[in-house]
């Protein structure tokens, strides 16, 4: 666990209230991870951060169950929902109001390992985001997404890998 959280604070150098938060929920995972005795009282000690920190500090719903790898930066951690059976992989990164949830009960997103989700993204159903991929402020992600990929757009148009754009220069002149 304090592996993970030292991960998930050189992620997050500068920003309190996002160590704050994974302080909280990384917590939370490890009183779910093995229940004893002592991790059932310290249970009880969680579920008053989380009310406090998370639901009425930033309006944020991390459930303990979701499974995450470290290096998770949290750019404004204010309306984040995430469900409980997402997995996240190492160093994603994650913008403010950002959904992350299922669809109709048939599944929930997996994002591999160093994903941007951009402001007010929602990610719904049994989606795999592909490992480096983009995923731009406000895009609704309903089918897959390529490693490398980028989805654009309130119904997510999918773009292969980017990686690899040439971008034209612009007129001279200018």
């Amino acid at each position: 666990m304090f592996d993970t959280l030292r991960q998930d604070f050189r992620a997050n150098p500068d920003d309190q209230l996002a160590r704050l938060v994974l302080v909280v929920f990384r917590f939370g995972q490890w009183t779910a991870a093995r229940p004893t005795v002592a991790r059932r009282i310290c249970g009880l000690g969680y579920r008053l951060l989380n009310l406090l920190v998370l639901r009425l500090g930033v309006n944020s719903d991390l459930p303990r169950e979701l499974s995450c790898g470290p290096g998770l930066r949290l750019f404004h951690p204010y309306g984040l929902m995430l469900h409980r059976g997402a997995r996240l992989g190492t160093g994603v990164r994650l913008y403010h109001h950002v959904t992350i949830g299922c669809r109709d009960h048939s599944g929930e997103p997996v994002l591999d390992d160093g994903v941007v989700v951009g402001a007010g993204a929602m990610i719904l159903g049994p989606v795999r985001v592909g490992s480096n991929a983009r995923i731009a402020a406000g895009a609704l992600v309903l089918d897959d997404v390529p490693a490398d990929g980028l989805a654009l757009g309130p119904r997510a148009t999918i773009r292969g890998p980017v990686a690899g754009m040439v971008r034209s220069a612009p007129p001279a002149g200018r």
